[in-house]
């Protein structure tokens, strides 16, 4: 398992084997977290990098408790860097 993983579609940072995504033949994919792909699919291929930016934000928020205007900053200076969006636009 590699080290210091973070789900290039989302961000999450990924620390257990089990929050991988799992490709196609069930294994491991150590690039996508499971919430954001499951059996060699995204589980949502229809959002766009804005609503991802507005996903990860409100789950900072949420769940680490960060103030909103820093959880938003984050997510927009981040998320468009990350493999599934880099040169992609929304």
């Amino acid at each position: 398992m590699p080290e210091k993983n973070i789900c290039q579609s989302c961000g999450t940072p990924i620390v257990k084997e089990e929050e991988f995504g799992t490709n196609a033949d069930g294994t491991r994919n150590f690039e996508y977290c499971n919430k954001c792909f499951q059996n060699g699919k995204f589980t949502e291929p229809d959002i766009t990098m804005d609503q991802m930016i507005e996903k990860a934000a409100r789950e900072m928020i949420e769940e680490e408790k960060i103030p909103s205007k820093y959880a938003y900053k984050i997510a927009q200076e981040y998320i468009p860097g990350l493999k599934r969006w880099f040169q992609k636009k929304s």
